[in-house]
């Protein structure tokens, strides 16, 4: 006689490394806590839980009755609890180190806070790589949970499925219970009586496995109402501890009381929507209409399940300043575990291997549905912590005054220089127009070229199919369609030709000055992302590139551009020597574009240091100056520009639209800022000019960030 289904429930919670306070308190009171005191409600109810590290922490110390509540059921047995990366980090892109090393820091918190070691754990966004097996046994992990799309693409069906299953590598065996899409998706947006409904249809699966994202419950749009004050959650509990033909079992339970249903191998993949997001936007866009042209068919359900997109290192690729971010990463890590095998008792050598792990955090690495990569603030908290780990390993070791490689550090086929002093760090790129994309001010660990490229997305077809402001109340999920959050979306869907570094430059006609934000369709000449030669010197006062370019598109001109790294102020100048070998004079403006970013834009002590302090966030434009700062008293710190003579300059905020669980929304990422010369050129002769920019910590003011 059969003894029931075993249904094992759990929920995932995080918050991104870098996320606000605000924002984390509010999740906190509307989904965690509310969730873990229905669950404590019903007799007989048990579930799994896991919450990352960087989660756990500030729940710890900022909303300690959750915490404790969860610290209380731990200790019960009403919740089973996982580990996982403490700074849920993707695993596969990790080195091996950084792997076994932040799942153990999680399982020793655990330990250490609610006397329990964890047997399983949350594989961040499900993302499976057949080489993890061996490594998360060697940090002490039994088993992980993964998507039923994952054994669809190994030729399983899903509706099938139920227990777990063994997989290997090299001899390591891990347990992988398979999540259902099925739950997942009605699971709080149908009735209990569905979800239930459902489970009794697999009754003879042995165990069911539902996992997702604690936010669902209460964080997710109209989920707070549905799941508490509708009492969906408590009704959907009540129901699964009264149905006699099913039992609530933790993981570990069932790893113990029942057998593998057989051995599988799993292909590289995450959940099905990730996999679609990792790809170009052409390439999402031909894959949702495969999708739905399979659909129409009698069994376009069964077909579609054998769809796959992308692969999520792609994303690396997909959005090249993240990338940038991994190879700095990369590097980093090896560096710091050299240091550590020699001194583990170092403290800084820790406190910076802490950074490095916060810097791990993978939501600024990607973009679907959460904003991801598009959120400033998400990206900034990462490349800060990748600052200031570099930063405190550079201060724990001999260096010289200037520090630097030329090499192709992020594996684009093309040579970086990057340099390190003691207040900056720079990365310039001769192949690509001698730009900057990294200008990393230590003082306050924070990257002030960290603009994000305003780039094509397959869902921004759907933004201009939505011409008004549409309700976003009631309850969502990830799944529905995207309202517009605001009127004039469509108007920001232009797209930048190509990356959104500093120190681009090009040769415009006589008369107004170009718009600072979009120039470059009227250049006569833009330089682009084309290769510089470059030759490099440095000395005890810094570092000197020396970049020309000679005749881009036939013209009989020789661009040299000499870009000055100090080691004794925070400073990168370049110098722009122009010559001119045609026949004839030529009169035009030569124009230097910079995208620079600090907190934010329209907030409030963000500005530009002119009359009548215009927000970062505005358009403007200065005539006859030769200087002007971009200032941001939150954080504390400004960006002063100098430039020779004559020159004009307008500015404008760089805004993206992109995708939250909310709708499609506008997000500043920076200011563009164009400076352009009149130029005058007869035959054989040269222009002058040079920029400056000089990153400075403000004094101490009132509204300046603690």
């Amino acid at each position: 006689m059969s003894e029931g289904l075993r249904f094992l429930f759990g929920v995932h919670n995080h918050q991104p490394v870098g996320n606000f306070d605000s924002v984390v308190l509010e999740a906190a009171a509307r989904a965690y806590h509310p969730f873990l005191e229905a669950a404590g409600a019903v007799e007989g109810m048990v579930v799994a839980v896991h919450c990352s590290g960087g989660l756990l922490a500030f729940l710890r110390e900022r909303a300690p009755a959750t915490f404790d509540l969860l610290g209380r059921l731990v200790s019960s047995g009403r919740v089973e609890i996982l580990t996982g990366g403490f700074y849920e980090p993707i695993l596969a892109m990790l080195p091996d180190e950084d792997k076994v090393g932040q799942i153990q820091a999680l399982t020793e918190f655990l330990r250490a806070n609610f006397g329990v070691r964890p047997r399983g754990m949350w594989l961040a966004e499900r993302v499976w790589e057949p080489q993890l097996p061996r490594i998360l046994r060697r940090a002490g992990v039994e088993f992980v949970l993964l998507d039923d799309a994952h054994f669809a693409l190994a030729g399983l069906e899903p509706e099938s499925l139920g227990g777990y299953y063994l997989t290997e590598e090299q001899g390591d065996r891990l347990a992988v219970f398979p999540i259902s899409q099925r739950l997942r998706y009605l699971v709080p947006f149908a009735a209990p009586e569905e979800a239930l409904g459902y489970l009794e249809s697999r009754r003879e699966a042995g165990a069911l496995t539902l996992f997702d994202d604690g936010e669902k419950f209460g964080v997710w749009p109209g989920t707070h109402h549905l799941a508490y004050e509708e009492r969906w959650l408590p009704r959907f509990f009540e129901a699964l501890v009264a149905a006699p033909w099913l039992r609530m079992s933790t993981f570990s339970a069932c790893l113990d009381a029942a057998p593998p249903e057989g051995s599988v191998y799993l292909p590289t993949a995450s959940y099905t929507e990730m996999g679609d997001w990792a790809l170009p936007a052409a390439a999402a866009q031909e894959l949702e209409e495969t999708r739905r042209r399979l659909e129409t068919l009698p069994d376009g359900a069964r077909l579609t399940r054998l769809l796959r997109g992308g692969f999520w290192r792609n994303f690396l690729v997909k959005y090249p300043e993240m990338g940038d971010a991994y190879a700095i990463m990369l590097a980093l890590s090896r560096r710091l575990h050299e240091a550590l095998r020699a001194r583990p008792d170092d403290p800084r050598l820790q406190a910076a291997r802490e950074d490095l792990w916060r810097g791990q955090a993978n939501d600024a690495y990607w973009h679907g549905v959460f904003g991801g990569c598009y959120l400033p603030h998400l990206r900034r908290a990462v490349k800060s912590a990748l600052v200031a780990a570099e930063r405190i390993l550079d201060e724990a070791g001999p260096r010289s005054a200037v520090e630097w490689t030329r090499e192709d550090i992020n594996g684009d086929g093309r040579e970086e220089i990057r340099a390190r002093t003691r207040e900056l760090t720079v990365t310039l790129r001769p192949e690509a127009g001698g730009t900057v994309s990294e200008l990393a001010f230590r003082p306050l660990d924070l990257d002030v070229a960290g603009v994000f490229t305003r780039r094509p997305e397959a869902y921004h077809g759907l933004v201009k199919d939505r011409l008004g402001v549409a309700d976003i109340t009631g309850t969502k999920t990830i799944h529905s369609s995207p309202t517009v959050k605001e009127d004039g979306l469509q108007k920001l869907l232009d797209y930048d030709p190509w990356r959104r570094a500093s120190l681009l430059e090009g040769f415009f006609p006589p008369g107004d000055p170009p718009d600072p934000l979009n120039p470059w369709a009227e250049a006569r000449l833009a330089l682009g992302e084309r290769a510089f030669h470059a030759r490099v010197s440095a000395s005890g006062t810094g570092l000197e590139a020396s970049l020309h370019l000679d005749a881009p598109d036939g013209w009989p001109l020789r661009v040299e551009k000499r870009v000055s790294i100090s080691s004794e102020q925070a400073e990168v100048r370049a110098e722009y020597r122009l010559h001119w070998h045609g026949k004839d004079p030529v009169e035009g403006r030569w124009a230097v574009q910079l995208n620079l970013t600090l907190t934010a834009g329209e907030a409030e002590g963000r500005y530009y240091r002119v009359e009548g302090r215009p927000s970062l966030g505005s358009r403007g434009a200065l005539g006859g100056a030769q200087t002007l700062s971009l200032v941001d008293e939150w954080i504390g710190g400004e960006i002063g520009l100098a430039w020779s003579a004559g020159a004009h300059i307008g500015w404008a905020p760089i805004e993206t639209v992109s995708l939250s669980e909310s709708g499609f929304e506008r997000i500043y990422q920076g200011s563009a800022l164009l400076l352009t010369w009149a130029v005058t050129l007869a035959p054989g002769s040269v222009w002058e000019g040079s920029v400056s920019l000089v990153p400075r910590v403000l004094p101490r003011s009132p509204g300046r960030r603690p």
